[in-house]
């Protein structure tokens, strides 16, 4: 049987077994030790998807911090309600948008889900209504995938490759600073086909984005082993702090460097 779904995060068979495909993630590790590190009394994830890393955050906390997961995709949602510990976690479905103003200490970006806004417009509406949740002297932490790495180019399958539970072959197609990939997937008796774009913008483009929401780079990145961010490293991980000004000043504070 062929089905063809454009999104892949809107197939209930597919959302399901999210957390399967994505098995090895490096970025979770990393942001539960950031979180260890700063401590903050609340915390959201924009674009939780599957609510995994909500959930390992309850599970670690033992200091009553409040967690919220946004998603706007209901499959993924309904997933996250039955993670382990998700009565402790409050469920948005919705965006950014819908967090309550001036009110949370983090919000993180995970699983690239920066990648997902697909223009200047769409990156500076996100970092906007994020930089209003937070508190003065918040943060926001996300990744990018280096643009200048291209790593894109290492998504293409020849034939089909395994995944848990079947097979996918993958074809991308970059067009300007969108990555567009054709995944088709082979789970049991069933074929589904999805299609995602995905932005990859420059150093310039992220930190211009940051600068005009009143975010100012604190740390940066360039791998999940914690080594610093180069022109050729494959990831760009970001801690940006909200700072007590006009966030349409601009004042170019929010550029960070390549060591």
């Amino acid at each position: 049987m062929v089905t063809v779904q454009e999104n892949y995060y809107a197939q209930p068979e597919l959302a399901a077994r999210y957390d399967a495909d994505a098995d090895g993630r490096r970025d979770i590790p990393f942001y539960l030790a950031l979180v260890r590190e700063l401590a903050p009394s609340s915390v959201a994830d924009v674009g939780s998807g599957t609510g995994l890393l909500c959930s390992l955050l309850v599970r670690a906390d033992s200091a009553g911090m409040k967690v919220a997961g946004v998603e706007p995709q209901q499959t993924m949602l309904d997933v996250a309600r039955r993670q382990p510990l998700a009565d402790r976690v409050e469920w948005i479905h919705g965006t950014a948008a819908d967090l309550p103003a001036a009110a949370l200490d983090l919000i993180f970006m995970t699983g690239h889900v920066a990648q997902y806004f697909l223009d200047d417009a769409a990156w500076a509406a996100v970092l906007q209504d994020i930089a209003q949740s937070l508190v003065p002297g918040g943060r926001l932490v996300f990744e990018i995938r280096n643009a200048a790495a291209e790593g894109w180019r290492g998504w293409n399958d020849d034939e089909p490759r395994p995944v848990p539970g079947g097979s996918l072959r993958r074809s991308t197609t970059m067009t300007g600073d969108l990555a567009t990939h054709i995944d088709e997937w082979t789970i049991g008796a069933r074929t589904f086909t999805t299609r995602e774009t995905l932005r990859f913008p420059d150093d310039a483009t992220i930190a211009g984005g940051l600068d005009a929401a009143g975010l100012e780079v604190e740390r940066s990145w360039g791998n999940w082993d914690g080594s610093p961010v180069t022109p050729d490293s494959p990831e760009r991980i970001i801690v940006a702090r909200k700072l007590p000004r006009d966030p349409t000043a601009g004042t170019g504070t929010a550029a960070f460097r390549l060591h």
